[in-house]
C-alpha cells in the first residue's frame, strides 16, 4: 500500500512538473528570439506548403541549389508555414516558437516515459524531466529549432516503443507496433537520419533471438504468433518509412531513391561553414576529428557530465560482475547503444558538423536520463552503507543538476551559449569556441535601436539575416552585410555580432568599433556592438573608387580614417586604389596599417601578393598567397590568383 501511495503521488508529481514547465514555456514563447536558421527554413516550410496548394505546380521546394533544404523533411517548419497560412496569422514566427515549446513539451513526455520504463522510478523520471530543462544547450533552443527538438523527441520517442516491443515480445500489442511505426515516421518526417530506428529494431531482435534462441523456434513453428508479428513487422515498416514521406516532396518525387539520397546528403552535408574553435578560425568540413567529442566535454552540464561517468561504470561492473546480460541490461545497454553509436559514427565516417553540438542534441536527452539513472542508483547504494555520505553526494548532485538555473535566467534569450567550468565558464571561451551561432543576441540590440530611433526614417545594416524584426517597422529599412565589408553599403545605423570574425582580431578589441552606441554584453562578452555612421565619406570614398574616380575616392576615405581608425576596409581600400595609381609608398603604408589592424585578414594579404605578381616577382607572390590559403583554403579570390602565378612558375621551370 506504500509503494501504491507512493507511484500515486509520484505520478502526479510528474504531471505536475510538466504542467508547470508547459505554462513557463507559453510565457517566454514570446521573448524568445528569432534565430538565423529560422530565415531559411522558414520560407523553404511556406515554399512546400504552396507545393501542396498549387497540386505541385509549384515547385520552387525542390530547386535549392544553395541550401539543400529539399533534402529535409522539416515537417514541424511545414506545419507551422501550414497553420499560418491557413490561420493568416500576423506574427508568423510566434507560431513557430509556440509550436517549439509544444514540442519540447513533449520531449520532456517521452524522455520521463522512457526514463520510467527502464528505471521504474518516478522521481527518477520527475529528475530526468528536470535534467532537461537545466541543460541550457538542449532547452534554449526548444523555441526556435524545429529541426533538432523535435527530431530528438521523434528519436527519443522510438526508443520508448522499441523497449516497449522488446518487452512485450514475442506477442507485442498491435498499438505498441503502430506507435513505433508512427515514431519513425515522424522521426523520419524531420530528417532521414531517423532511418536509424529501423536499424535499431532489427539489432535489439537480433540480440534477443541470439540471447533467447528457444524463442526464434517457437515464432517460426508456431503460425499464430509468426503471422501476427510478420504483420506487425509490415505494419512498422509501411507506416514508418511511407508515412514519413507524406509532407516531405522532394521525397515524394521518388519515394525509394530520394530519401536514401536525403540520409547520404545529411551524413556528409557539403555547405561548410567557417567556424570557431580552440582559438582557431577555420572550415566545418575541416574541423579536427576530437570536435565532437570536446565540444560535448566542455557545454555540458557538470551533473550530466559526472552522472553518466558513474553509471557507464555501474553498467560495466554489473556486465562484468554477472557475466550475464538479462533483460534489463539488454534495454540499458540499448539506451547507452543509442547515444554511443551515433556519436562514433559522424566522427568515423567524416560528417560535416558545425555549430557545437545541435546536430546531434537528440543524443543528450537518453544520455541525461542515465546519468540521472546513475546517481539514483549510486544513492540507492550508499543509503544502505554510509548515511553521511549519502547525504552529501546527494546533495551534492542536485546543486550541480541546479547550477545552470542562475546561467538561464540570466542570459535569456540568448540561455544556449553555454560552457561548463571545463571550458572555463562562457568567460574563457569566448574567442575560442563558437559563440551565438544563433545570433540570439542581436534581439536586444534591436530592441534597444527601436526605442532609440522611434519613428525615425533609417536604414539599418546587420551582418544576419534577421530582417524579420523590422517587418512590422515601415521607417526602417533592412540591407545585409558582412561586418567588416560594412562601409561598401549605405545605412545609418548598423547591428553587429561577433561571427565569422578571426579569434584574435576579436580578443585584440578592434571588432569593436569607435563610432559604437553600445556593445551588447553576455556573461561579460561582447556579443553585439549597434553603431551609427558619423557619417558617410568611406560610403562614397568606396562607390567612387569602384567607379574608377581613384584620387576622389582616396579623398573621401581618407577623411573617413579620422573617425574610424580602426575601419580595416577602408585601409584595404586605399590600398588597392594605390596599387591601381602605381604608388608604391602610399601602397605599403595602408597595407602595413591595416595589417596592424588584422594581420590575418585575407583581403590585406591578397593585395600584398597582387603587389608581388604586378612586378613580376613570382616567387614571393607564390609565397604569400600559400600563407594566405593556409589561413583559408576556400579563399577563392586567392585561389585563381595562386593557380595562375603557379603555372608562370612551372613553365618557368620547364
Amino acid at each position: 500500500m506504500n509503494n501504491g501511495f507512493h507511484i500515486y503521488h509520484g505520478k502526479w508529481a510528474f504531471v505536475g512538473i510538466l504542467l508547470l514547465l508547459a505554462v513557463l514555456l507559453a510565457l517566454l514563447a514570446p521573448k524568445a528570439a528569432v534565430n538565423v536558421d529560422e530565415l531559411l527554413h522558414y520560407p523553404h516550410a511556406k515554399d512546400v506548403v504552396n507545393w501542396y496548394f498549387t497540386g505541385g505546380r509549384d515547385e520552387s521546394c525542390l530547386h535549392t541549389p544553395q541550401t539543400n533544404l529539399k533534402y529535409y523533411g522539416q515537417s514541424v517548419d511545414n506545419f507551422a508555414a501550414l497553420a499560418n497560412r491557413v490561420l493568416n496569422v500576423k506574427d508568423e514566427f510566434l507560431v513557430r516558437h509556440y509550436t517549439g515549446a509544444f514540442f519540447f513539451l513533449l520531449l520532456l513526455i517521452v524522455t520521463g516515459l522512457l526514463s520510467r520504463e527502464i528505471f521504474r522510478s518516478w522521481l527518477v523520471t520527475v529528475l530526468t524531466v528536470l535534467a532537461l530543462v537545466l541543460m541550457p544547450r538542449l532547452s534554449g533552443q526548444a523555441f526556435g529549432n524545429l529541426k533538432d527538438i523535435p527530431f530528438a523527441a521523434g528519436y527519443v520517442a522510438g526508443l520508448l516503443m522499441i523497449i516497449r516491443f522488446l518487452k512485450e515480445f514475442p506477442y507485442p500489442r498491435w498499438k505498441t507496433a503502430l506507435l513505433l511505426g508512427v515514431a519513425i515516421a515522424f522521426t523520419v518526417s524531420v530528417r532521414a537520419g531517423g532511418y536509424i530506428l529501423f536499424v535499431y529494431l532489427g539489432l535489439v531482435l537480433l540480440v534477443y533471438f541470439a540471447l533467447k534462441p528457444f524463442y526464434f523456434v517457437k515464432i517460426i513453428s508456431t503460425k499464430p504468433i509468426f503471422v501476427r508479428l510478420l504483420g506487425q513487422g509490415a505494419a512498422i515498416l509501411v507506416i514508418g518509412y511511407f508515412a514519413g514521406l507524406l509532407f516531405w516532396p522532394f521525397a515524394l518525387q521518388n519515394i525509394f531513391v530520394h530519401p536514401l539520397e536525403s540520409l547520404r546528403v545529411m551524413e556528409h552535408y557539403k555547405v561548410s561553414i567557417r567556424q570557431v574553435f580552440e582559438g582557431e578560425l577555420m572550415w566545418s568540413n575541416q574541423l579536427p576529428v576530437h570536435y565532437l567529442p570536446k565540444w560535448i566535454l566542455i557545454s555540458s552540464p557538470l551533473f550530466l557530465l559526472t552522472g553518466f561517468a558513474v553509471y557507464f561504470c555501474n553498467y560495466a561492473w554489473r556486465v562484468i560482475y554477472f557475466k550475464e546480460i538479462n533483460q534489463q541490461m539488454l534495454i540499458e545497454g540499448f539506451i547507452l547503444f543509442s547515444i554511443l553509436f551515433p556519436l562514433f559514427y559522424v566522427i568515423a565516417i567524416g560528417s560535416n558538423l558545425y555549430s557545437g553540438i545541435r546536430q546531434m542534441l537528440f543524443v543528450l536527452p537518453p544520455m541525461a536520463m542515465l546519468s540521472v539513472g546513475g546517481v539514483y542508483s549510486l544513492l540507492q547504494f550508499l543509503s544502505k552503507k554510509n548515511r553521511l555520505i549519502y547525504h552529501t553526494v546527494a546533495v551534492i548532485f542536485l546543486i550541480a543538476l541546479i547550477l545552470p538555473l542562475h546561467h538561464q535566467v540570466v542570459t535569456f534569450p540568448v540561455d544556449y551559449v553555454y560552457f561548463n567550468p571545463i571550458a572555463g565558464g562562457n568567460k574563457k571561451a569566448w574567442g575560442n569556441y563558437e559563440y551565438d551561432y544563433y545570433f540570439h543576441s542581436v534581439k536586444e540590440a534591436v530592441d534597444f535601436l527601436s526605442e532609440l530611433t522611434e519613428e525615425d526614417e533609417i536604414v539599418v545594416a546587420m551582418n544576419s539575416n534577421l530582417s524579420n524584426y523590422f517587418e512590422n517597422n515601415d521607417n526602417i529599412k533592412y540591407i545585409y552585410t558582412r561586418y567588416l565589408e560594412r562601409s561598401s553599403v549605405e545605412w545609418d545605423y548598423g547591428i553587429f555580432g561577433l561571427n565569422y570574425l578571426e579569434p584574435q582580431f576579436l580578443k585584440s578589441d578592434k571588432w569593436i568599433p569607435s563610432d559604437e552606441v553600445k556593445t551588447f554584453y553576455h556573461k561579460g562578452n561582447p556579443v553585439v556592438v549597434l553603431v551609427e555612421r558619423p557619417d558617410k565619406s568611406d560610403f562614397y570614398g568606396i562607390s567612387e573608387i569602384k567607379s574608377g574616380n581613384l584620387h576622389q575616392g582616396i579623398t573621401f576615405l581618407e577623411k573617413a580614417l579620422e573617425t574610424q581608425k580602426d575601419n580595416v576596409w577602408l585601409y584595404v581600400n586605399i590600398a588597392k586604389a594605390k596599387l591601381e595609381l602605381n604608388e608604391k609608398e602610399g601602397f605599403f603604408y595602408y597595407l602595413e596599417e591595416g595589417k596592424k589592424l588584422h594581420p590575418s585578414y585575407e583581403p590585406l594579404l591578397l593585395l600584398e601578393a597582387s603587389y608581388f605578381f604586378y612586378i613580376k616577382n613570382f616567387e614571393e607572390a607564390y609565397s604569400k598567397l600559400h600563407r594566405l590559403l593556409e589561413i583559408n583554403p576556400r579563399y577563392l579570390p586567392a585561389q585563381d590568383l595562386y593557380e595562375r602565378v603557379k603555372n608562370i612558375m612551372e613553365n618557368k621551370g620547364s
